[in-house]
């Protein structure tokens, strides 16, 4: 069966943590689709760099499935600090990661991205849960002691995988980041065919 994956896009969203895990996921054979967030045009993203991107769905109502975690295996979401700002600002953006995390579909956050998962779980569970155990993750520095101080178990690693919960750092790690998500759905096998012909670093 063909993998599906999701990935959110915002204004601010950044460049690099988007379209390397599109671009990967789309080689190593998964279905692929992109949902816009708020965004000020109806048809394209104005990213953290000013790279325009054009998301295959404008908005999350547009998405032409009745619910994204029943269609999807995957939702991912970029960093860049106004792009994660409107995630976490979205109703819609947060009830779809809880939907996802509560029929145990797998979530995938990137540098500023996992704030989205700590607003998706305060909504969800409320203040009262933030003693309670919560995925281990890491994200951008910038944001470590939010998230940290809403009670996640935090990793300085490049990318940390719990559960079914992929985070990883920033740019730099989007490469990193995308292979173990392919790793994670369809093996490491499928993850070294697709690395192969791109050159990859042996270590990233």
């Amino acid at each position: 069966m063909t993998p599906k994956a999701l990935i959110l896009i915002a204004d601010g969203s950044e460049e690099i943590e988007f379209v390397t895990p599109y671009d990967v996921l789309t080689r190593a054979g998964f279905e692929v689709k992109s949902c816009g967030v708020d965004l000020k045009n109806d048809t394209f993203a104005v990213c953290s760099r000013n790279v325009r991107i054009l998301p295959d769905h404008p908005n999350p109502p547009s998405i032409p499935f009745q619910s994204a975690h029943e269609y999807f295996d995957i939702l991912i979401l970029p960093g860049g600090a106004p792009g994660a700002k409107a995630f976490c600002g979205s109703d819609i953006v947060l009830d779809m990661i809880h939907a996802f995390r509560k029929e145990k579909k797998w979530v995938a956050a990137i540098c500023a991205g996992t704030t989205a998962l700590v607003a998706a779980e305060k909504k969800a569970h409320g203040e009262e849960q933030k003693g309670g155990k919560k995925a281990r993750v890491t994200s951008h520095p910038s944001v470590k002691e939010a998230v940290k101080g809403a009670g996640w178990e935090y990793s300085e690693e490049r990318v940390v995988v719990d559960g079914k919960v992929v985070t990883s750092r920033g740019p730099g790690t989007a490469l990193l980041f995308a292979l173990t998500i392919v790793e994670q759905l369809c093996g490491k096998e499928k993850s070294d065919e697709v690395a192969g012909p791109m050159i990859v670093a042996e270590t990233l």
